[in-house]
């Protein structure tokens, strides 16, 4: 090794040694102040991705944990309401077989009856207020049936202005799904159709321009002035007299699509796309009308519809001038409500709310109507085989699948169906259950063989027939709610065991990522400590390197 001065090797390599120990005691000390190993990226790409994935499926299993404590809450209070009806279902067996002895009076029987029709009652009421965080578990609220649901093109709110625009001499093209033949040359005929499907929600004036075979429609979209514009394709001639050409215009800002068929009139004559885009803007019989596209399609839709806390039954509508009324039955009294309609205005909502009833629907305008429009439209209009113009029927719900995920994926869940138990067949407490309707048969209906057509002077034949009616259907009942409370208990186990497993697999989880991603704070403190007398060593031998050139100058002496 040659003795020189510019360059000190010794002084390099020591730096470099002490370079390196800084940064592994750098790190070591990062590990030990965060109690993690793996800080960034850098310091473990696949270890990060790997703990990242296990954190997403602690986060979803510790989730789940939680949803099926609450299912199991759920089905608690499920349980504890059922207990209860069971209990007054032992009740009325009692009363149901206390009517067969024979001591008793009329009015004593009946006594017995109206104890019977309480606990039916009861068991309505019960069922309606078992509630679980507002999701009624015993009872269905109501939900529409076959509601008028649409005012479709046919159904128009505003006749007035498509006619007065249209006009008797039929300016412009008016389109509401039928056709417009544009006579545009003698070589050819164009046939319009609109798009229907895609065009219905933007009824209005629209207008066409043309420069040579670039054809612009002009008009207003949610209250701004557009336009687009597209190039109409030319019409090859071929020696088919009569052939026909289509082809789409799609001014897909408007939402409107145009079907252009053209004829040939003359073999061997192409009808140029000009010829074409000024056919359409020529057409028009009115002064000032050429061009003019008229849209009637729906100018106005019923959007939404909400039975909150409707009861079910059939409702009906009436209308006078702005005024629509209404009626129905609720709790058993009939009632009326009278609202009044505002005047539709272009690309406006407004909710027309009938809160005696619990019902409201959202009207969407898409062209200026009056009320009076508004509202005799609505009464007119009919939904589907059963319903009489102006009907809101309102049916009971069906039972509702609640689903609580029981794992880290979306796939695993468990369902629980809520009941209805009431026994009603209309009305608020109207039930789905047949074995608890046949029991608020037996015990309120009027019918013969029901407890709630006798009197004190029924005969001791017929009070026996009918207590024994009422006899058999507590025992169904009884058999029926048991059979559900059986469920519920068994669901309330398996969601024990599913938990149980869940927590095993968290735990599991967190000991895996803990491997991967927290520091071993033994092994680190014993490399922070190398790290330091690394560091100190370095240091040491970094001074000693830079004090050797000193020797050189001794030869210089």
């Amino acid at each position: 090794m040659p003795t020189v001065i510019n360059t000190n090797l010794a002084s390099l390599f020591a730096q470099n040694s002490l370079s390196n120990a800084q940064n592994n005691l750098a790190t070591s000390v990062q590990r030990l102040s965060s109690g993690l190993r793996i800080n960034s990226a850098k310091d473990d790409a696949a270890g990060l991705s790997i703990s990242q994935n296990m954190q997403s499926q602690i986060n979803g299993t510790n989730q789940s944990i939680r949803n099926l404590s609450d299912a199991t809450n759920l089905l608690q209070v499920s349980d504890s309401s059922l207990s209860t009806v069971q209990d007054m279902l032992l009740r009325l067996k009692q009363l149901a077989t206390q009517g067969y002895d024979g001591s008793l009076n009329g009015a004593q029987r009946l006594n017995l009856v109206q104890e019977m029709k309480e606990l039916n009652n009861e068991i309505n009421t019960t069922a309606a207020r078992t509630e679980f965080n507002g999701i009624k578990l015993l009872s269905q609220g109501g939900s529409t049936d076959q509601v008028n649901s649409d005012i479709k093109a046919g159904v128009n709110l505003v006749t007035t202005a498509v006619a007065a625009e249209a006009g008797a001499a039929n300016k412009g093209i008016l389109l509401d799904g039928a056709t417009a033949t544009l006579a545009a040359a003698s070589a050819t005929t164009l046939t319009v159709v609109l798009d229907e499907a895609v065009s219905n929600k933007l009824p209005g004036t629209y207008t066409f321009g043309a420069v040579g075979d670039q054809l612009t429609l002009n008009g207003t979209v949610d209250g701004v002035q557009t336009a687009q514009t597209l190039t109409v394709a030319t019409a090859p001639g071929d020696q088919v007299v009569g052939r026909v050409t289509p082809q789409s215009l799609n001014f897909d800002r408007f939402g409107i699509t145009l079907n252009l068929r053209t004829t040939s009139a003359a073999a061997n004559t192409p009808i140029t796309g000009a010829v074409i885009a000024a056919a359409i803007v020529a057409e028009g019989t009115g002064a000032g009308d050429q061009g003019k596209l008229l849209i009637a399609g729906n100018v106005s839709q019923i959007t939404s519809t909400s039975v909150t806390g409707a009861a079910a039954g059939t409702y009906t509508m009436t209308a006078a001038g702005a005024v629509i009324t209404m009626a129905g039955t609720v709790n058993g009294q009939a009632i009326t409500q009278a609202v009044t309609l505002a005047a539709g205005v272009a690309n406006t909502t407004q909710n027309v709310n009938f809160s005696a009833f619990g019902l409201s629907f959202d009207i969407r305008s898409y062209q200026a109507h009056t009320a009076a429009n508004i509202a005799t439209a609505l009464v007119a209009l009919n939904s589907g085989a059963g319903v009489a113009a102006g009907e809101f029927i309102v049916s009971q719900g069906a039972n509702s699948a609640l689903k609580f995920q029981s794992g880290a994926n979306s796939d695993a869940f468990i369902q629980i169906n809520t009941r209805n138990i009431q026994t009603a067949s209309t009305g608020a407490y109207a039930g789905t259950a047949t074995e608890m309707l046949t029991l608020g048969t037996r015990i309120t209906g009027s019918t013969a063989g029901n407890l709630g057509a006798l009197t004190k002077d029924s005969s001791i034949d017929v009070w026996q027939t009918a207590f024994k009616n009422a006899a058999a259907a507590v025992d169904t009942a009884l058999e029926y709610i048991s059979t559900e409370r059986s469920v519920y208990g068994a669901q309330t186990n398996r969601l024990s065991y599913i938990s149980n497993n869940l927590q095993a697999q968290s735990t599991n989880l967190q000991n895996s990522r803990s491997a991967i991603i927290d520091t071993d704070f033994a092994a680190e403190t014993a490399k922070l400590t190398k790290g330091q007398i690394m560091q100190q060593a370095a240091t040491a031998m970094l001074a000693q390197a830079n004090q050797m050139p000193n020797v050189i100058l001794s030869l210089l002496k």
